[in-house]
C-alpha cells in the first residue's frame, strides 16, 4: 500500500503545524508540500519518512499527473 503525504502525516497521527515544526519549515510551506505543489528534496523526504515511520518507497512524494497539468496551464 502507498500513502499520500497527507494519509502518512495522519496514520502518524501528527498535525500539519507539528510536521512543519519537525521538519524545520512554516506551516504553510509545509501544506504546498502536502498538496504536491512543492516536491521534497531527498533530506526532507527521508526525515518525513522516519517521523511518520513508513518506509519512503511507501510514501507518494510526487504526483506526475499534478506537476504535468499545472506546467500545461503555465504554457
Amino acid at each position: 500500500m502507498k500513502f499520500t503525504l497527507r494519509q502518512a502525516r495522519t496514520f502518524a497521527g501528527i498535525t500539519q503545524s507539528v510536521m512543519a515544526e519537525k521538519l524545520g519549515m512554516t506551516e504553510k510551506t509545509y501544506i504546498q508540500y502536502e498538496k504536491y505543489r512543492r516536491i521534497f528534496r531527498m533530506d526532507d523526504a527521508c526525515k518525513f519518512s522516519e517521523i511518520v515511520g513508513i518506509d519512503l518507497d511507501k510514501i507518494i512524494f510526487f504526483d506526475k499527473k499534478l506537476r504535468i497539468n499545472r506546467s500545461k496551464e503555465a504554457i
